[in-house]
C-alpha cells in the first residue's frame, strides 16, 4: 500500500515501497480509488500507455480474467475522469520497472473489494506469473481546507491524526479489511480504501498473514500548515 498525493509529497514513500517488492515481476497491478461505497467498478482497458520514461503494456491476460469473473458482483465503467491514485503509482513503476506489464482499477471502499482481492489472486495463480499488487490510499484529510476539525482534536491535531491512522495502518497489517473499511468510511480515516483492502485481501488469499508498516508521514512535514494530508504505506510478502 502505497499514498498518492504526488510525487513532490510523498513521492519517496511511494519508490521506497516499490524498492521493496519482488525482483523479476512479470506485472504490476495499480488498485486505487477514489471510489465510495457503492461505487462501479472503474476499468482501464487500454492496450498501453505511454509515460516520460517508458510504454507499457497492459497484460489483458489477468484483467480479462478478472472482469470476466467479476460481471456478477460489479457495475462496470470505463476510466471518464482525471484520477490520481492510479496515474502518480503508475508513472512510479514506469520509471522504476520500464520493462513490466500492468493493469489497474478504481476498487469502490465496499466488501466488494475482498472479493476482487480473492478473484485477484485466482488469476494470477492461474497465470503462474509473478504480480505485484499495489493499493493506493491517503489517510486521514485535516483541517479547514477538509472541513474536518472535530472538538477533541484541536489540543494536538498532528498526534490525535497520527492515533487514528495508525489504527487504520495496524488493521490493514494484521490483514482485517473489514475493520478497516469500517474505520475508513465511518471515521473518515482514508480516501480510497477499497484499493489498498484489495491488496491487502490479495496477498492474504496467497497466503501472507500479516503485513509490515514501513513508513508514515503528512503534507506538514513538507508544508507547514493547519490544514494537511497523512500518508502511510505498508509491505504483505507472499513465499
Amino acid at each position: 500500500m502505497v499514498p498518492h498525493a504526488g510525487w513532490e509529497f510523498c513521492g519517496a514513500m511511494i519508490a521506497g515501497t516499490m524498492k521493496r517488492m519482488a525482483r523479476n515481476l512479470d506485472s504490476v497491478v495499480i488498485l486505487g480509488g477514489h471510489n465510495p461505497p457503492g461505487g462501479r467498478l472503474v476499468c482501464y482497458n487500454e492496450d498501453a500507455w505511454d509515460f516520460p520514461t517508458a510504454r507499457l503494456h497492459r497484460d489483458a491476460e489477468i484483467s480479462d480474467f478478472v472482469n470476466l469473473e467479476l460481471s456478477d458482483k460489479y457495475e462496470f465503467v470505463a476510466e471518464g475522469s482525471a484520477d490520481n491514485t492510479v496515474e502518480v503509482v503508475l508513472s512510479m513503476a514506469a520509471a522504476l520497472l520500464p520493462e513490466i506489464k500492468w493493469e489497474a482499477w478504481r476498487v469502490p471502499s465496499d466488501e466488494r473489494s475482498l472479493s476482487f482481492g480473492r478473484v485477484l489472486a485466482k488469476g494470477v495463480k492461474k497465470t503462474d506469473k509473478r504480480v505485484a499488487v499495489i493499493g493506493s490510499t491517503d489517510l486521514t484529510h485535516y483541517g479547514p481546507n477538509y472541513s474536518f476539525m472535530p472538538k477533541e482534536s484541536r489540543s494536538n491535531p498532528h498526534e490525535w491524526v497520527k492515533k487514528r491512522d495508525y489504527k487504520l495502518l495496524r488493521l490493514l497489517a494484521n490483514c482485517d479489511g473489514i475493520g478497516a473499511l469500517e474505520a475508513a468510511n465511518n471515521q473518515m480515516s482514508a480516501c480510497s480504501a477499497g484499493g489498498a483492502v484489495g491488496a491487502m485481501e490479495y496477498a492474504r488469499a496467497l497466503g501472507s498473514k500479516s503485513g509490515t508498516v514501513l513508513d508514515y508521514s503528512t503534507s506538514s512535514d513538507s508544508y507547514p500548515s493547519p490544514s494537511f494530508v497523512a500518508y502511510g504505506s505498508i509491505i504483505w510478502e507472499v513465499a
